[in-house]
Protein backbone atom coordinates (compact mmCIF):
# COMPACT_ATOMS: atom_id res chain seq x y z
CA UNK A 1 0.00 0.00 0.00
CA UNK A 2 1.41 3.54 -0.72
CA UNK A 3 0.07 6.76 0.34
CA UNK A 4 -0.55 9.49 -2.80
CA UNK A 5 -1.84 13.30 -2.24
CA UNK A 6 -3.29 14.91 -4.93
CA UNK A 7 -3.06 18.68 -5.35
CA UNK A 8 -6.31 21.36 -6.11
CA UNK A 9 -8.12 18.61 -9.00
CA UNK A 10 -10.46 21.68 -9.95
CA UNK A 11 -12.50 19.23 -12.56
CA UNK A 12 -10.06 18.32 -14.37
CA UNK A 13 -10.70 14.87 -14.89
CA UNK A 14 -8.12 14.15 -17.82
CA UNK A 15 -5.32 15.60 -16.12
CA UNK A 16 -5.88 14.14 -12.89
CA UNK A 17 -6.27 10.22 -14.39
CA UNK A 18 -3.17 11.18 -16.30
CA UNK A 19 -1.23 12.57 -13.10
CA UNK A 20 -2.61 8.99 -11.42
CA UNK A 21 -1.25 6.95 -13.95
CA UNK A 22 2.30 8.06 -13.89
CA UNK A 23 2.37 7.37 -10.40
CA UNK A 24 1.52 4.11 -10.96
CA UNK A 25 -1.86 4.53 -8.14
CA UNK A 26 -3.12 1.65 -7.44
CA UNK A 27 -6.72 1.65 -6.82
CA UNK A 28 -7.38 -1.54 -5.52
CA UNK A 29 -4.41 -1.10 -3.05
CA UNK A 30 -3.73 2.55 -2.15
CA UNK A 31 -4.62 5.73 -0.25
CA UNK A 32 -5.01 9.24 -2.27
CA UNK A 33 -5.72 12.22 -0.33
CA UNK A 34 -7.01 15.60 -1.30
CA UNK A 35 -6.21 19.08 -0.46
CA UNK A 36 -9.53 20.19 -1.70
CA UNK A 37 -11.46 21.42 -4.21
CA UNK A 38 -12.33 19.03 -6.63
CA UNK A 39 -14.73 20.98 -8.91
CA UNK A 40 -14.90 24.49 -10.52
CA UNK A 41 -13.00 25.90 -13.51
CA UNK A 42 -12.56 22.91 -15.23
CA UNK A 43 -15.20 21.43 -17.35
CA UNK A 44 -15.22 17.52 -16.27
CA UNK A 45 -17.43 18.24 -13.14
CA UNK A 46 -19.16 15.10 -13.46
CA UNK A 47 -16.51 12.87 -14.18
CA UNK A 48 -14.33 14.33 -11.59
CA UNK A 49 -17.15 13.55 -8.62
CA UNK A 50 -18.42 10.41 -9.76
CA UNK A 51 -14.81 9.23 -9.63
CA UNK A 52 -13.80 9.96 -6.26
CA UNK A 53 -16.52 8.82 -4.73
CA UNK A 54 -16.21 5.44 -6.36
CA UNK A 55 -13.07 5.44 -4.97
CA UNK A 56 -11.91 2.76 -2.86
CA UNK A 57 -9.89 4.85 -0.15
CA UNK A 58 -10.22 9.01 -0.46
CA UNK A 59 -9.33 10.67 1.75
CA UNK A 60 -10.21 14.84 1.42
CA UNK A 61 -10.24 18.01 3.34
CA UNK A 62 -12.71 20.60 2.72
CA UNK A 63 -11.50 23.51 -0.11
CA UNK A 64 -13.13 26.81 -0.85
CA UNK A 65 -14.66 25.30 -4.24
CA UNK A 66 -16.39 22.25 -2.01
CA UNK A 67 -17.80 24.71 0.43
CA UNK A 68 -20.07 26.85 -2.71
CA UNK A 69 -21.03 23.21 -4.41
CA UNK A 70 -21.92 21.75 -0.68
CA UNK A 71 -23.83 25.28 0.09
CA UNK A 72 -25.56 25.14 -3.00
CA UNK A 73 -26.60 21.23 -2.81
CA UNK A 74 -28.18 22.19 0.77
CA UNK A 75 -29.79 25.58 0.33
CA UNK A 76 -30.30 25.10 -3.67
CA UNK A 77 -29.48 28.53 -4.45
CA UNK A 78 -25.85 29.37 -6.27
CA UNK A 79 -23.78 31.96 -4.70
CA UNK A 80 -23.22 34.57 -7.49
CA UNK A 81 -19.55 34.59 -5.97
CA UNK A 82 -18.98 31.21 -7.06
CA UNK A 83 -20.76 31.66 -10.22
CA UNK A 84 -18.91 34.73 -11.28
CA UNK A 85 -15.33 34.78 -10.64
CA UNK A 86 -14.98 31.77 -9.18
CA UNK A 87 -15.42 29.46 -12.28
CA UNK A 88 -18.24 27.74 -10.36
CA UNK A 89 -21.04 27.30 -13.47
CA UNK A 90 -19.49 24.77 -15.07
CA UNK A 91 -20.18 22.67 -11.82
CA UNK A 92 -23.89 24.47 -11.65
CA UNK A 93 -25.08 23.00 -15.01
CA UNK A 94 -23.84 19.84 -13.86
CA UNK A 95 -25.66 19.43 -10.75
CA UNK A 96 -28.69 20.70 -12.18
CA UNK A 97 -28.40 17.49 -15.11
CA UNK A 98 -28.41 15.07 -12.09
CA UNK A 99 -31.15 13.22 -10.42
CA UNK A 100 -31.99 14.19 -6.69
CA UNK A 101 -31.10 11.04 -5.45
CA UNK A 102 -27.38 11.32 -7.09
CA UNK A 103 -27.56 15.12 -5.64
CA UNK A 104 -28.30 13.61 -2.05
CA UNK A 105 -25.78 11.32 -2.15
CA UNK A 106 -22.80 13.97 -3.51
CA UNK A 107 -24.17 16.07 -0.46
CA UNK A 108 -23.79 13.37 1.75
CA UNK A 109 -20.49 12.66 0.48
CA UNK A 110 -19.40 16.07 1.01
CA UNK A 111 -20.68 16.52 4.26
CA UNK A 112 -19.15 12.60 5.56
CA UNK A 113 -15.76 12.89 4.05
CA UNK A 114 -14.56 16.12 4.04
CA UNK A 115 -13.38 17.32 7.23
CA UNK A 116 -11.48 21.12 7.49
CA UNK A 117 -8.34 19.78 8.66
CA UNK A 118 -7.48 15.77 8.70
CA UNK A 119 -4.40 14.46 10.69
CA UNK A 120 -3.08 11.30 10.04
CA UNK A 121 0.31 9.66 10.88
CA UNK A 122 3.05 12.11 9.89
CA UNK A 123 0.97 14.19 7.99
CA UNK A 124 -1.45 17.43 8.72
CA UNK A 125 -3.45 18.12 5.84
CA UNK A 126 -5.82 21.48 5.18
CA UNK A 127 -6.85 23.20 2.40
CA UNK A 128 -5.54 27.18 2.44
CA UNK A 129 -2.61 26.76 5.56
CA UNK A 130 -2.77 27.33 9.52
CA UNK A 131 -3.62 31.25 9.68
CA UNK A 132 -2.80 31.99 13.43
CA UNK A 133 -0.22 30.21 15.71
CA UNK A 134 -0.84 26.95 17.26
CA UNK A 135 0.48 24.04 18.52
CA UNK A 136 0.56 20.55 17.70
CA UNK A 137 -2.24 19.28 20.67
CA UNK A 138 -4.35 22.41 19.32
CA UNK A 139 -4.18 20.99 15.90
CA UNK A 140 -5.39 17.43 17.42
CA UNK A 141 -7.94 19.18 18.56
CA UNK A 142 -9.41 20.92 15.74
CA UNK A 143 -9.06 17.59 13.18
CA UNK A 144 -11.46 16.34 16.26
CA UNK A 145 -14.12 18.85 15.67
CA UNK A 146 -17.21 17.71 13.45
CA UNK A 147 -17.72 21.14 11.35
CA UNK A 148 -21.07 22.73 10.51
CA UNK A 149 -22.98 21.03 7.51
CA UNK A 150 -23.17 22.99 5.43
CA UNK A 151 -20.43 25.59 6.62
CA UNK A 152 -22.65 28.52 6.49
CA UNK A 153 -24.44 27.11 10.00
CA UNK A 154 -21.09 28.11 11.45
CA UNK A 155 -22.55 31.38 11.36
CA UNK A 156 -26.13 30.93 12.60
CA UNK A 157 -27.19 32.83 15.61
CA UNK A 158 -28.73 29.90 17.96
CA UNK A 159 -24.64 28.89 17.47
CA UNK A 160 -23.42 31.99 18.40
CA UNK A 161 -26.14 32.20 21.39
CA UNK A 162 -24.87 29.25 22.90
CA UNK A 163 -21.38 30.75 22.67
CA UNK A 164 -19.89 28.12 19.54
CA UNK A 165 -17.80 30.34 17.76
CA UNK A 166 -17.19 28.05 14.57
CA UNK A 167 -17.09 30.99 12.42
CA UNK A 168 -12.92 30.61 12.40
CA UNK A 169 -12.86 27.37 11.14
CA UNK A 170 -13.15 28.69 7.37
CA UNK A 171 -9.58 30.76 7.53
CA UNK A 172 -7.99 27.54 7.62
CA UNK A 173 -9.68 27.14 4.24
CA UNK A 174 -9.04 30.48 3.05
CA UNK A 175 -5.47 31.46 4.81
CA UNK A 176 -2.07 31.78 2.45
CA UNK A 177 -0.25 33.61 5.48
CA UNK A 178 1.66 30.07 6.37
CA UNK A 179 2.45 30.04 3.05
CA UNK A 180 3.14 33.26 2.22
CA UNK A 181 5.21 33.30 6.14
CA UNK A 182 7.33 30.15 4.46
CA UNK A 183 8.07 31.57 1.14
CA UNK A 184 11.49 33.18 0.28
CA UNK A 185 11.22 36.83 0.14
CA UNK A 186 12.18 37.25 -4.01
CA UNK A 187 9.12 34.64 -3.99
CA UNK A 188 6.62 36.23 -1.87
CA UNK A 189 3.36 37.67 -3.31
CA UNK A 190 2.53 41.38 -3.76
CA UNK A 191 -0.75 40.23 -1.18
CA UNK A 192 1.49 38.78 1.27
CA UNK A 193 0.57 40.90 4.21
CA UNK A 194 3.84 41.79 6.78
CA UNK A 195 2.07 42.31 9.52
CA UNK A 196 1.12 38.34 9.49
CA UNK A 197 4.54 36.84 9.41
CA UNK A 198 3.90 33.51 10.97
CA UNK A 199 6.68 31.33 12.77
CA UNK A 200 6.72 27.67 11.87
CA UNK A 201 4.73 25.46 13.42
CA UNK A 202 6.52 23.07 16.35
CA UNK A 203 6.04 19.78 15.19
CA UNK A 204 7.62 16.57 12.94
CA UNK A 205 4.65 15.84 10.73
CA UNK A 206 4.54 17.66 7.35
CA UNK A 207 1.61 20.28 5.96
CA UNK A 208 0.72 19.42 3.37
CA UNK A 209 -1.12 22.58 1.91
CA UNK A 210 -3.33 24.05 -1.97
CA UNK A 211 -5.29 26.71 -2.59
CA UNK A 212 -2.59 28.86 -3.53
CA UNK A 213 -1.63 28.14 -7.73
CA UNK A 214 2.24 27.58 -7.88
CA UNK A 215 2.33 28.56 -11.43
CA UNK A 216 2.18 31.95 -10.22
CA UNK A 217 4.86 31.83 -7.68
CA UNK A 218 7.04 28.38 -8.20
CA UNK A 219 7.13 27.73 -11.78
CA UNK A 220 4.61 25.25 -11.27
CA UNK A 221 6.52 22.84 -8.95
CA UNK A 222 5.23 22.01 -5.78
CA UNK A 223 7.03 24.13 -2.64
CA UNK A 224 8.98 22.45 -0.21
CA UNK A 225 9.73 24.19 3.22
CA UNK A 226 11.88 22.37 5.94
CA UNK A 227 11.64 24.71 8.59
CA UNK A 228 8.10 25.28 8.16
CA UNK A 229 7.56 21.97 7.76
CA UNK A 230 4.92 22.39 4.82
CA UNK A 231 4.62 20.86 1.42
CA UNK A 232 2.31 23.29 -1.41
CA UNK A 233 1.07 20.86 -4.22
CA UNK A 234 -1.27 23.42 -5.75
CA UNK A 235 0.20 23.55 -8.94
CA UNK A 236 -2.51 25.35 -11.18
CA UNK A 237 -4.42 22.68 -12.92
CA UNK A 238 -7.30 24.93 -11.81
CA UNK A 239 -6.16 27.97 -13.81
CA UNK A 240 -5.81 25.86 -17.04
CA UNK A 241 -1.81 27.21 -16.88
CA UNK A 242 -0.58 24.65 -14.49
CA UNK A 243 0.09 21.42 -14.01
CA UNK A 244 -1.97 18.80 -11.52
CA UNK A 245 0.47 17.12 -9.32
CA UNK A 246 0.18 13.99 -7.63
CA UNK A 247 2.94 13.10 -4.90
CA UNK A 248 4.19 9.82 -2.87
CA UNK A 249 3.56 11.18 0.63
CA UNK A 250 6.35 8.81 1.83
CA UNK A 251 9.11 9.46 -0.59
CA UNK A 252 8.00 12.86 -1.57
CA UNK A 253 8.36 11.84 -5.26
CA UNK A 254 6.08 13.94 -7.42
CA UNK A 255 4.56 13.56 -11.15
CA UNK A 256 2.97 15.95 -13.04
CA UNK A 257 0.03 16.05 -15.91
CA UNK A 258 -0.91 19.34 -18.17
Amino acid sequence: MRRFIIGDIHARYGLMKSALEKAGFNQDEDILYSVGDICDRGDEPAETIRFLMGMRDFRPVLGNHDIWLEEYLYMERPSPIWLGQNGGSSTFQTILMMDDDERRRIRRWLGNRFPVIRVEDDAIIVHGGIPFPLSEEDILRIGSIHRPIPMSKAYSPSLLKAGTDLRWLEELIWDRDYLFSALPDKKRRSDARPDKKLSPIMTERTIFIGHTPLVFINDSKPFFSDEYHLIAIDTGAGSGLGPITVMDMDTKEYWQAI
